[in-house]
């Protein structure tokens, strides 16, 4: 067998640490709520940063995963696509969608990247897979990016979710999963080694988010 860097540095955690227990708690209030619901994303982003720094113990990860995939909901018109939005798109701003739309599944798809990458038991169900292949196709669904002034700012947060995750190693053993997602994933990366070659890496505004861009490629 060969063991990735992940499995060891994993193996590492458990020999030398008490790992945690951790449970998914991810709802969409029945009443739109927007500081409800932030505070709901903002617990999901701190277990999938204890997931992935391999704080939680592996029987725990693999159920938050499945809760997860669970709780994913297809686009009405585009069922192929799974979300974790609060609402659907529409019934959005433009500018909310990123915040709890697109970010929410971004999280969850991250986390079961994760997870996927720790263990094979996870995906048991042939639901599961289709499920999956959903929520990192509705990933792709704005191209990473944020919301017109925070385009590249968004584009870098969520590209750095999906490193921390391992979805660099995740394409390349799994390049057929999601072909959408390989290939944003990969393109996106790409565009920004070139543009950090020339350079500093500054929006149209002017804005300096080089050293962002360089954490993003230091995880790959």
């Amino acid at each position: 067998m060969v063991y990735k860097e992940t499995d060891v540095y994993i193996k590492a955690r458990k020999e030398t640490s008490v790992m945690k227990n951790i449970e998914c708690t991810f709802y969409r209030p029945a009443q739109v709520n927007v500081r409800e619901f932030q505070n709901i994303v903002d617990k999901l982003e701190q277990d999938f940063h204890t997931i992935c720094a391999g704080e939680a113990d592996e029987e725990s990860t693999c159920k938050y995963a499945r809760a997860l995939l669970k709780l994913a909901k297809p686009l009405t018109n585009r069922p192929e696509m799974y979300f974790l939005g609060l609402d659907e798109p529409e019934n959005m701003p433009s500018d909310a969608r990123v915040d709890f739309f697109y970010r929410p599944t971004y999280l969850a798809t991250a986390v079961v990247i994760k997870a996927y990458m720790t263990t094979s038991e996870l995906l048991n169900e042939g639901s599961d897979h289709l499920i999956f292949r959903g929520m990192l196709l509705g990933s792709t669904g704005r191209g990473f990016k944020g919301h017109g002034y925070d385009d590249l700012k968004g584009l870098l947060d969520t590209l750095d979710l999906f490193t921390e995750a391992g979805a660099a190693e995740f394409v390349r053993y799994h390049p057929y999963y999601c072909i959408e997602f390989k290939k944003l994933f990969r393109e996106s990366v790409s565009m920004i080694e070139k543009r950090l070659a020339k350079g500093a890496l500054c929006n149209e505004w002017g804005e300096d988010f080089t050293e962002e861009a360089q954490r993003v490629i230091s995880r790959l």
